[in-house]
């Protein structure tokens, strides 16, 4: 899939993405009052499906929020998508809002969700090592909000804007300990004496469902992972750094805070384990 997708899954509906209104009192417009999920399609099946659902359900319970759709329901209309776009590799976006209520933060109960099912290309992306540098973004240690993906990505977007100001692909956001969480869209693993580690869910970190593959794929090739909380100078004496996420996979860093670093024969190991995961997950839906 190289182009925009031109049909969306809108409220249960198939139809043209040009035919969709989002009413302006909608809370996922006004205050970000919604949930996400971003999922890879590797040759026509959605990747790790059951664990963005797990997710997703975690988040609406958390937030309060009723799901419109079972995860079988959003599982039979994002393969129509699929099929209706013939894209067979791309990224599908799940967007749940609380939908339209009374101006205010508080909530009436007569709110009624609905849910947006979107296909998009995969991002590109270099063929170098990304470089990373700190910034003043922030997340609060053992926020619970931390653990949902939600229509409120206001840190994200400051982090790589003030990447981009300093000519860097992606910057870091920290917690109120001043330790490392992630970058604005990546979960972050580093290697250290032969060892694996990424920092903890308590320290603001998103649990990505890609972050849960590479933990296991890591165990399974018999390296060793640790959680640990690491503050933003020390990332900089790592033997190895690298991000994950589900649009992207596993990506190499070059240099943090214009300190190079060097590659590490784990992290194309962990990357070649990813992508036969790929493939064997595709596999095994056909």
């Amino acid at each position: 899939m190289n182009h925009a997708q031109t049909i969306a899954s809108f409220n249960g509906q198939i139809l043209p993405v040009e035919e969709i209104v989002i009413s302006p009192g909608d809370r996922s417009f006004l205050y970000g009052d919604s949930l996400f999920e971003t999922v890879r399609v590797y040759e026509g099946a959605p990747f790790l499906w059951e664990w963005h659902m797990i997710r997703l359900m975690a988040g609406a319970e958390t937030i309060g929020l009723n799901l419109p759709h079972t995860p079988d329901d959003f599982l039979d209309l994002t393969k129509k998508l699929i099929q209706r776009n013939t894209a067979s590799n791309c990224i599908a976006r799940l967007m749940v809002t609380r939908g339209t209520g009374e101006r205010g933060y508080g909530l009436t109960g007569n709110e009624q969700p609905y849910a947006l099912i979107t296909l998009h290309p995969i991002p590109e992306t270099k063929p170098t090592p990304l470089v990373l540098v700190s910034t003043s973004a922030r997340v609060a240690k053992d926020d619970p909000l931390a653990a949902i993906k939600s229509g409120n990505k206001l840190g994200s977007i400051l982090a790589k804007r003030l990447a981009k100001e300093n000519g860097a692909d992606d910057g870091l956001i920290l917690n109120s300990d001043g330790n490392i969480t992630e970058t604005s869209s990546a979960n972050l693993f580093w290697i250290q004496d032969n060892t694996l580690y990424t920092p903890p869910l308590s320290d603001g970190v998103l649990p990505g469902v890609t972050r849960r593959l590479i933990i296991g794929l890591a165990s399974a090739l018999g390296q060793a992972v640790r959680e640990e909380s690491i503050p933003a100078n020390d990332i900089k004496k790592a033997d190895a750094v690298f991000v994950t996420s589900a649009a992207t996979g596993i990506r190499s860093v070059g240099q943090v805070d214009g300190v190079s670093l060097s590659d590490h024969p784990l992290v194309a190991q962990l990357a070649e384990a990813y992508y036969a995961e790929l493939a064997r997950h595709a596999t095994a839906v056909d």
